[in-house]
């Protein structure tokens, strides 16, 4: 295969697959060779296993123009670009440097104006900026259609400002529920669901709205929901609404949670591939959502080879969120990989240079992992210093009102109370029980706990049968 096709094969290779869907479902070509290519790319892209070979027999130009073709209406479609021109515009006509073919452009927007576009609050900002520009300079042909079209779209403009002013109120109540469990966010559902149905809103409030029903339906637990809700953006994406890159990745990282929820790994791992397949700003934070799925999926090696490719990205990440997740799944993965020693040594080094960041953060994250080296290592006592030293018993009460709680801190600190004689087999089940009984009608939380009790089953093989399961049967297997 020559060198030529080599590159177009690389290329055809990082399409993702809803811009695929969508390049298939818009190309006008009349060439069959086109067709079949285009074709191909879209079996591939669906197939990863199953891959075909690029025809070397086609003329080689017939890949390169194609390969402009698809760049340039990605370019189009994309909203992230469009808004970068949008604002490149905007610094050319606040500092009167915007020429007559940009110019042009901006006219023909606005003249052609039909639907809001993703960032049209910016847009409509711009506009009303391009009409001072214009004013000044006595354009009055220019402005007039300018004029008209601020006239026509004010109360639109007023409506989207309004909705994204309401978004975040209900972002406060949301993420505070997520959080910490002391609001009520279903409030906002019925509200939300309008905003993204309804097709007269700008794309930007629209998504954010789905975004918001996401974490709405993660801390209800009602994933059928969701998936209605996802079927639809899914279609919206493969036609091209809301593109861009930025906005795919982050589309695939929040599957990989759903379909964690849902007990449906290998969905979640194949998202969670598709949600790393370029750097961006959050490629951190998919990368510790990708390999919490490996590592629940005893892909260990796999998992720490990933972390350890990503530490570039460690050192100039700016999200101390982000820091303290990937130091806590690295800690995990190099437990996994049967190095709870260095794992113990890392978190010792990571909370000396970090302990502000992980009490801010993700502390409940990061003490699991590392109480979880230490309970491999058997230094039982060493765990009860931790959480004495840390008050991390009195935290963990104030976590359990948490959507995500999980009492695995509680479950270490109570083994390793029992191995150093501090309570009896008695006490040691109670302690372990109590924390579930909210729990236990999560199956993904009882999955979780499962997991744990297979962790802890060799420490404490009275409590735990071999599955995880408590062996007075006190929580339902599954």
């Amino acid at each position: 295969m020559s060198i030529r096709l080599n590159d177009f094969t690389r290329f055809a290779n990082s399409l993702l697959p809803h811009e695929v869907a969508y390049l298939h479902s818009i190309n006008q070509f009349k060439d069959q060779e086109n067709i079949d290519i285009i074709n191909l790319i879209l079996h591939n892209t669906l197939n990863p296993e199953q891959t075909f070979p690029y025809k070397t027999s086609i003329d080689k130009r017939k890949y390169s123009n194609l390969k402009i073709w698809i760049n340039q209406r990605l370019k189009t479609a994309d909203v992230d670009s469009s808004y970068e021109w949008l604002l490149e515009i905007d610094h050319k006509i606040m500092t009167d440097t915007i020429s007559p073919k940009e110019e042009d452009v901006l006219i023909r927007m606005v003249r052609g104006f039909k639907k809001p576009p993703y960032y049209f609050l910016r847009f409509y900002e711009i506009i009303r900026n391009y009409r001072f520009y214009l004013l000044i300079r006595f354009r009055h042909y220019y402005n007039r259609i300018v004029d008209q079209f601020l006239s026509d779209y004010l109360e639109l403009y007023k409506e989207c400002s309004a909705v994204n002013l309401r978004l975040h109120e209900a972002t406060i109540d949301i993420v505070n529920q997520y959080a910490l469990n002391n609001a009520d966010s279903r409030k906002w559902e019925e509200w939300l669901t309008r905003i993204f149905y309804n097709e007269n809103l700008d794309g930007l409030n629209r998504y954010l709205a789905v975004v918001r029903l996401t974490l709405i339906y993660f801390n209800y637990r009602e994933y059928d929901k969701l998936d209605r809700i996802y079927d639809d953006l899914d279609k919206m994406l493969k036609n091209g609404e809301f593109y861009s890159r930025r906005i795919l990745l982050n589309y695939y990282s929040n599957r990989v949670m759903l379909h964690t929820r849902r007990n449906e790994p290998e969905t979640a791992l194949e998202y969670g591939f598709l949600s790393i397949r370029q750097h961006s700003n959050d490629y951190l934070h998919y990368v510790n959502n990708l390999c919490a799925v490996l590592l629940r999926q005893n892909y260990n090696a796999r998992a720490l080879k990933l972390m350890q490719d990503t530490f570039p990205e460690l050192k100039h990440t700016r999200s101390n969120h982000n820091r303290v997740g990937f130091a806590s799944f690295y800690i995990r993965a190099l437990n996994k990989n049967n190095r709870a020693s260095e794992a113990a040594d890392y978190a010792e080094t990571f909370l000396n240079g970090y302990k502000e960041q992980i009490f801010d953060f993700r502390w409940h994250t990061f003490f699991s992992a590392w109480l979880q080296s230490l309970i491999l290592l058997e230094k039982y006592g060493r765990i009860l210093q931790i959480a004495k030293r840390y008050g991390l018993m009195k935290r963990e009460e104030e976590y359990r009102l948490r959507a995500v709680y999980i009492p695995t801190i509680s479950w270490y600190h109570s083994v390793a109370s029992y191995k150093e004689l501090e309570i009896n087999e008695k006490g040691l089940f109670r302690q372990l029980l109590e924390p579930t009984y909210t729990l236990i009608s999560d199956p993904h939380k009882c999955r979780l706990m499962a997991d744990l009790g297979k962790e802890l089953h060799p420490h404490v093989p009275e409590i735990f049968h071999t599955d995880g399961t408590f062996r007075k049967n006190i929580l339902p297997e599954e």
